[in-house]
């Protein structure tokens, strides 16, 4: 019999299909690095290219004094060129040009043969249970032939996923819903009205029907869930997107605590446009809480005229800075002449102003105490990036989860402010974005950084979380206990006992033999529908997540 806190005696096997994007493939890591250093193998999938941006970080993983259990990258070559793709073409980052998404993700589905072949292949020890980012349906035909468990890794909030779930099934969303019209969430424990366009899933996207088919499909035949949340931040919307569902749900984060040394920080997600001991050493030099930090993650696109609002609203408050701009919105003439140059925004702001052309060490930063405040796109990585940070954030939101992530921190947690976006890129012409003035800009700042009743509440909420936060990973806490359900998992087929107050009791599997616990909220059999097949409902949902967020990256100018 296991018992809590320990891993079967012949150690499971997990092998992590992630979507090949930097925003999913660092949380890929990160379960590795939590699941190794519990005794379990892992083998992240992934291709050459994303495995040279990888290998730092899987190197460190293998020689941290937490790593027990073995680890690989397992390279499948890209097929980019068959799918008019360019050599090279495999992370989601390097598309050329918006129309060639569709192609991607196709592109991606033909790994499955190969995927096949590669576990058919690996036997000490054997593959016992898949986990496939949801964006990557294809696998469920894999984990199907090889007959192994397989578990959906979301990437978004809880409750983003639990909101156009129930929004879905109340029949709120879909073609022909007004997009700019207000209504109330159904089946969430908040209070949370929002616009159609807001809730990922309001609207059908013609060119990816085949893509939404095998979602569905994918979905419908999944074994359970795992989420990057923990109690504390979401635990209520956990226990209705459970019992929503009739399946396991795993919340084992957040993910980004999984690298709890700053040298492991460093490399996350990519090699640094700075070097990190120059903006550690700015930082230093700066006041306690007193530096507001700007990025807008690897994906969003910010027009020319955008990036330089921004700029001058954050000269305008006057707190010191950190600005994050992307290499393809430096490339952008407009911007290069307003940045450089005798008297341009460097010069003018060198005494209080870091601006990174590229990629950022955003954990370093946002975890120095210099730093008071964040400016973020609402990424779901991004926003636990600043969770356990302990810091107030400045919302606005580009498309997909990234709205409903705003809500959960605005309106739920209330440890940030709005700055005024009034709907998703998606439903408006690229060229006529939406414009944030600098006053705004500026607006939004101060009432973050200039202290106040509101902005200390703020703090303390945010504080509060972050501390929070780390007890859920450690030992005894809600995602810790997750994990151990996680790693209990692949040595059952069915889990139909009741999740009670986060631990589930032994179980007997099909065969009577001695199960494990695993974390079920909800009923696992709800409604008299075993988990292991799902709902189509269910799946409708989570499709429309994919949909929504690969269509407004179809919509995006090039050189996002």
């Amino acid at each position: 019999m296991v018992t809590s806190g320990s891993v079967p005696s012949a150690p499971p096997h997990f092998v992590l299909v992630p979507l090949l994007a930097q925003g999913h493939l660092i949380p890929a890591m990160d379960i590795a690095a939590l699941l190794t250093a519990r005794g379990a193998a892992v083998t992240l999938i992934t291709t050459p290219v994303n495995a040279a941006r990888l290998r730092p970080l899987a190197d460190r993983l293998v020689a941290s004094s937490s790593h027990s259990g073995p680890f690989r990258l397992a390279e499948l070559p890209f097929p980019a060129a068959p799918f008019g793709l360019p050599e090279g073409c495999e992370n989601l980052d390097l598309i050329p040009s918006p129309p060639l998404y569709l192609s991607f993700f196709r592109a991606a589905a033909a790994l499955r043969g190969p995927l096949t072949s590669l576990l058919r292949s690996l036997q000490a020890p054997p593959p016992s249970c898949l986990v496939a980012d949801m964006f990557s349906p294809w696998a469920a035909d894999v984990a199907a032939d090889l007959g192994l468990p397989r578990l959906v890794f979301h990437g978004p909030s809880c409750l983003t996923v639990l909101s156009f779930l129930s929004a879905q099934r109340h029949g709120l969303i879909g073609p022909g819903a007004a997009a700019a019209e207000p209504f109330e969430i159904p089946g969430v424990p908040h209070r949370i009205t929002a616009t159609r366009a807001e809730v990922p899933g309001w609207f059908n996207v013609p060119a990816f029907e085949e893509l939404l088919r095998s979602i569905l499909e994918a979905e419908a035949a999944a074994d359970g869930v795992v989420l990057n949340t923990f109690e504390f931040l979401e635990g209520d919307s956990a226990a209705a997107y459970g019992a929503m569902l009739g399946k396991p749900v795993h919340c084992i984060g957040p993910l980004c605590l999984s690298t709890k040394d700053s040298v492991g920080n460093v490399g996350r997600g990519g090699d640094a446009a700075v070097d990190t001991g120059r903006c550690v050493e700015w930082l230093a030099a700066k006041n306690p809480r007193s530096v507001i930090y700007v990025s807008f993650g690897s994906l969003t696109y910010v027009p020319p005229k955008q990036v330089i609002e921004i700029g001058e609203g954050l000269a305008a408050a006057g707190a010191p800075f950190v600005f994050v701009i992307k290499k393809s919105e430096v490339a952008s003439p407009e911007v290069a002449q307003w940045l450089s140059g005798e008297g341009g925004f460097e010069d003018r702001n060198k005494e209080k102003g870091m601006v990174i052309r590229g990629w950022a060490p955003q954990a370093v930063i946002l975890s120095h105490p210099s730093v008071g405040g964040f400016v973020t796109h609402c990424g779901w990585n991004s926003v636990l990036d600043g969770v356990t940070a302990g810091l107030p954030a400045i919302c606005w939101p580009h498309f997909a989860d990234q709205f409903m992530n705003k809500r959960l921190v605005v309106d739920v947690l209330r440890t940030g402010v709005d700055v005024g976006i009034k709907g998703p890129l998606s439903y408006v012409d690229p060229n006529s974005v939406q414009l944030v003035t600098r006053q705004e800009v500026e607006r939004a700042v101060r009432s973050v950084m200039d202290g106040g009743e509101e902005a200390e509440e703020r703090r303390q909420k945010a504080a509060k979380l972050a501390e929070e936060a780390r007890k859920a990973v450690e030992e005894g806490g809600s995602s810790y206990r997750d994990l151990d359900r996680l790693l209990q998992f692949p040595s059952q087929k069915y889990c139909n006992a009741a999740y009670c107050n986060g631990a589930a009791p032994l179980l007997e599997d099909e065969g009577g033999a001695g199960g494990n616990g695993c974390t079920n909220r909800g009923l696992a059999k709800a409604g008299g529908v075993e988990h292991k097949h799902g709902s189509l409902g269910t799946a409708t949902a989570a499709a429309a997540l994919v949909l929504v967020s690969v269509s407004v990256l179809v919509s995006l100018p090039e050189a996002t």
